[in-house]
């Protein structure tokens, strides 16, 4: 039978003796024992678990579309507050998506403007038709460009990289050469001289320029090294193709919608209608691509702690970036389907114990809880039940529990996210109850007894017992409140045996 943990709200324990001892006197043998008290009290019957502490709330920000990082204006475990900007992505290929949606608004205004000059004649179903075969010229090339940034075009081939690399490598050289020489001359040559000649700060200023011409060949190396590994990522460029060979799609199913409707309008007002259909489709279009570049900067929508996802470390790898610690850097590659940021509020935190599953149907929303941390010994949290999970989970040693999400206030310690406590769960209230130690208790015959001390003898006394706990058991009938009850030594007393209490 699993027992929870009882904690007495009113424990009045009166031990009288001390340690039992055998003692001879006169011929017969008297056991020395421990008395405790029976009591009145009020009992808490508390369910124990072990868990670990987690964000209560925790919000992931998502970017508005594909793309890169163009800064970072937080470092990971910064506290910061509502709207304070955390990231900013390149904005660049939004804006030049935006042109292209503006572009597309003003041609659908103009169609509009056209029509209503005159009914759709001859003419200008020849014209949408030629609309048609320009739209489809523009996403066959926005297609072609599509399927070049896809195989790489443009991007630096790994040769052009190696030979960058060497470069690099030479340029290190040289510079370490020229610092060098440099430094040999002027700490064994130069500084020693007494007086310092012409000649002397010629060479020195000879060897000085040579120095620093090598290291801004080495700083030139290495920067075009960088342009060169930073071309060779063209998850933008992939990006950007695709949304311009969308956009030239989408433009072209308007020219051939345009055309059709023009070809089955009768009068200048159905026309109209469908020149109204596409201003209004390229406006939603044009106030999209608004949309999306004015949500460049990732902001922090609550007041919090930023944390670094290591989740978007995918997304680096794929593309070839590099990231410390497996999360976002500044050039990094970033989509809505990944989070790369989070911010988590540590004021109010919650604690998933996982409770066994023989107490699980005890434990119920509401229930009063207080928490322990292993690496805060000396503090204890008041917290609630919020939720009882309804799938078993696998304890370390194979057993079966159940989590349960407690939520507490942290404020003014330093709580941790994944602390590891125990949680102690008050699932009964006992009330105004006799209670005594339940080492006293003895079960035997089919009931359950104690003994008692009567004229300096051990008295065997039988009990009902009601709530039976860790430390406390709950007496229904046979002993009064105020009785003494031997709780040492009692498994080797028999009825009558010889006792001397102190």
């Amino acid at each position: 039978m699993s027992k929870g943990k009882v904690v007495g709200a009113v424990i009045a324990v009166l031990a009288v003796g001390g340690v039992a001892a055998a003692l001879v006197t006169s011929g017969n043998q008297a056991t020395e024992v421990q008395l405790a008290e029976v009591t009145r009290e009020d009992l808490n019957v508390i369910v124990a678990a072990a868990g670990q502490v987690q964000a209560d709330t925790r919000v992931d920000l998502y970017p508005p579309t594909a793309g890169t990082l163009s800064s970072i204006e937080v470092t990971e475990g910064d506290r910061v507050t509502a709207g304070q900007v955390i990231a900013t992505m390149d904005a660049r290929p939004i804006e030049v998506q935006l042109a292209q949606a503006e572009a597309a608004y003003a041609g659908a205004v103009a169609q509009r403007d056209a029509i209503v000059k005159s009914a759709p004649g001859s003419s200008d179903v020849e014209a949408a038709q030629a609309a048609v075969n320009v739209a489809w010229t523009s996403y066959s090339l926005a297609n072609l460009r599509y399927e070049a940034a896809l195989a790489g075009a443009g991007a630096p081939s790994a040769g052009d990289i190696a030979d960058a690399q060497a470069k690099v490598a030479l340029a290190q050289t040289n510079a370490e050469t020229a610092k060098a020489a440099y430094d040999n001359f002027y700490q064994t040559v130069y500084q020693p001289a007494d007086p310092k000649t012409p000649e002397l700060e010629t060479t020195l200023a000879v060897l000085a320029l040579t120095r620093d011409q090598s290291a801004a060949n080495l700083l030139s190396a290495q920067q075009a090294l960088a342009a060169l590994l930073a071309a060779a990522d063209n998850t933008a460029a992939i990006a950007a193709a695709q949304v311009a060979r969308d956009q030239a799609y989408a433009a072209y199913l308007g020219a051939v919608a345009q055309r059709d409707a023009l070809s089955r309008a009768t009068s200048v007002g159905s026309a109209l209608n469908s020149a109204d259909a596409a201003i209004e489709a390229a406006d939603a279009a044009r106030a999209l691509t608004g949309d999306t570049l004015s949500r460049t900067q990732i902001v922090a929508p609550i007041d919090g702690i930023v944390l670094f996802n290591s989740g978007a470390a995918s997304l680096l790898s794929a593309s070839g970036a590099s990231a410390s610690g497996g999360g976002p850097t500044v050039g990094s590659s970033v989509s809505p389907a990944a989070a790369p940021f989070a911010v988590v509020s540590l004021e109010t935190l919650a604690f998933t114990a996982n409770v066994d599953e023989a107490d699980i149907v005890r434990v119920l929303p509401g229930m009063k809880t207080l928490v322990e941390l292993d690496g805060l010994a000396d503090v204890t949290f008041a917290a609630e039940v919020d939720r009882v999970g309804i799938e078993s989970v696998l304890t370390p040693t194979g057993g079966t529990a159940f989590p349960v999400r407690l939520v507490f206030s942290a404020a003014g310690e330093s709580v941790l996210l994944g602390m590891n406590g125990s949680a102690e769960i008050a699932v009964d209230t006992v009330e105004d109850v006799i209670t005594m130690p339940v080492e006293a208790l003895l079960e035997g015959d089919g009931g359950h007894y104690v003994f008692t001390v009567e004229d300096g003898r051990a008295r065997r006394t039988e009990i009902k017992i009601g709530q039976l706990t860790d430390t406390r058991v709950e007496v229904r009938s046979g002993l009064a409140e105020g009785d003494q009850v031997i709780v040492s030594g009692v498994s080797d007393l028999a009825d009558g045996d010889r006792v001397r209490t102190e």
